[in-house]
């Protein structure tokens, strides 16, 4: 066994021993979950960066064992430069959830449990990634559901006139699941037309009837949009975010969305001809501007600070949508960047919202205000955060929209491109509506009647695990920015694994 071989089994191993040990022993290990959590995050984290080297060398790091050996599937993992960025970026989050999680959970009794799930959400979106086969992505893209949906029924916050956690972990489910299970019947029509499940194989050709590829290319289509809350398939989304706990709602909104954009470039686009892919090309790009859209104007009439940041969501992957139905260098390029980005912003400013409810107790918007005398860095990072959603140069999602409105204006649905581009501007003014609301304007509370105990924040002291996290984003929205050269070599190369490879 090699080093990447085995750095390659590490990326999963060291989270699932961690969540069996937790599961195991409870009560010996109540005090250090966290600890051993936070650990396992960053040894997996480590593994999937020491396999970049192998990657440059123009090897591809792989290791297969037989599983079923009469149909012919093997337990078969591998990274590719498709696989990297999206396994770098959830491995990023989940180490950041985890720490974020240190001051903003409750560490009880119940905490190795907490953080066990934690990181067995994090191996079914890291195996999902690094799987080289269909049976082994669904067996880990059905595990990152039931581990998100667990940590939904049983650690949900909800508030008195909103729906509650078992009514939210049933509608996630039930919606996620119909989107797995469209991927499902695609995936087994490849199977049956092809005789093996393995991505190596199918990226050689993939021969069907053409009625039957254009079925399979939808069921793909459409079973990832719903995972990436695309509308009108979002529905699962605000209720999921908005009452998940707060590690988790990072995880959900900054690294499981983006295996929906990872799903439809591993499969349709990687799989199929630009020919075949071409009457998808419009219906993406629509979709993409009317969930850009839909989702800005959401978030500009919600009240509940966490959900309109979910809306956001909704807003974001409608851009990466956009840019991957461009079908073009800069469109599929600039999503890819995206989706890093949508990472980094997204995790800050529910990092952000965390803190305020932390502070305040309070989510509706129009009852918090006046945050900046008395957080200024945690301000200071939230105006990172906006600046860098309404993708203000030189922060970070400015190089991706960029690229992302090029593509579109490669097409011949200028149109729609201009659309687009100019859709951009409700997302400047949920953001600035947000941020300036919270911390700019006037603390209801100092006109509040009653006791001034009354109307003291529910916390004065915030923990140094929730603004560590907080700020290491701020920075890296500034840094990959200024210096995004590293990253988009990353993407640059998974350009000729898809669509044939003809740029």
């Amino acid at each position: 066994m090699t080093l990447e071989t085995t750095a390659l089994l590490l990326v999963l191993g060291a989270p699932a021993a961690a969540t069996l040990t937790l599961f195991l022993f409870p009560r010996r290990l109540q005090l250090a979950a966290r600890w051993l959590a936070g650990g396992a995050a960053a040894l997996s984290l480590a593994a999937m960066f020491s396999l970049i080297p192998a990657l440059q060398r123009g090897e591809v790091p792989a290791i297969a064992l037989n599983w079923v050996p009469a149909a012919g599937i093997q337990f078969a993992l591998h990274i590719d430069w498709l696989t990297l960025p999206f396994a770098i970026t959830e491995g990023a989050v989940t180490l950041l959830a985890v720490i974020y999680a240190w001051g903003s959970e409750a560490n009880d009794e119940r905490a190795p449990y907490f953080y066990g799930l934690l990181l067995l959400f994090a191996v079914g979106m890291a195996g999902t990634t690094l799987a080289d086969g269909m049976v082994l992505f669904y067996t880990f893209w059905e595990l990152m559901l039931l581990a998100s949906c667990a940590l939904i029924l049983v650690w949900g916050h909800t508030s008195g006139s909103g729906p509650s956690r078992r009514v939210v972990a049933l509608k996630y489910f039930i919606f996620t699941h119909l989107g797995s299970l469209m991927v499902l019947v695609a995936l087994v029509i490849l199977y049956n037309a092809t005789g093996t499940d393995r991505f190596s194989v199918l990226r050689a050709g993939v021969t069907l009837v053409p009625g039957l590829a254009t079925t399979v290319i939808t069921l793909f289509i459409i079973g990832f949009c719903i995972k990436m809350a695309i509308f009108p398939l979002h529905i699962w989304l605000p209720d999921a975010h908005t009452v998940a706990p707060m590690p988790v709602t990072i995880m959900l909104a900054a690294a499981m969305l983006s295996m929906g954009a990872y799903g439809i470039l591993r499969f349709p686009m990687s799989l199929f001809t630009m020919e075949q892919m071409q009457p998808f090309a419009v219906p993406m790009m629509l979709l993409g501007v009317l969930s850009e859209i839909y989702g800005a104007l959401m978030a500009l009439a919600e009240r509940d600070i966490k959900r309109i940041i979910a809306y956001s969501s909704v807003s974001q992957m409608g851009y990466i949508l956009y840019g991957m139905g461009t079908l073009t260098y800069n469109g599929i390029a600039g999503a890819t960047l995206h989706v890093i980005y949508h990472a980094i912003v997204k995790a800050l400013l529910f990092m952000i919202v965390g803190i305020v409810v932390y502070v305040t107790g309070k989510r509706n918007i129009n009852e918090v205000g006046g945050l900046a005398r008395r957080m200024p860095v945690v301000t200071a990072c939230a105006a990172i955060g906006i600046m860098a959603i309404i993708a203000m140069p030189p922060l970070c999602v400015f190089d991706s929209e960029w690229m992302i409105f090029a593509g579109g204006l490669e097409t011949p649905y200028v149109t729609l491109s201009v659309i687009t581009i100019f859709g951009s501007l409700l997302t400047v003014a949920y953001a600035l509506w947000f941020g300036s609301r919270i911390f700019l304007g006037k603390d209801p509370t100092e006109t509040m009647p009653g006791p001034v105990s009354d109307r003291t924040p529910a916390r004065a002291q915030l923990p140094p695990a929730m603004v560590a996290p907080t700020v290491l984003l701020a920075a890296l929205a500034i840094i990959e920015g200024i210096f995004p050269a590293p990253l988009f070599d990353w993407v640059a190369h998974e350009l000729p694994m898809l669509l044939g490879g003809r740029w």
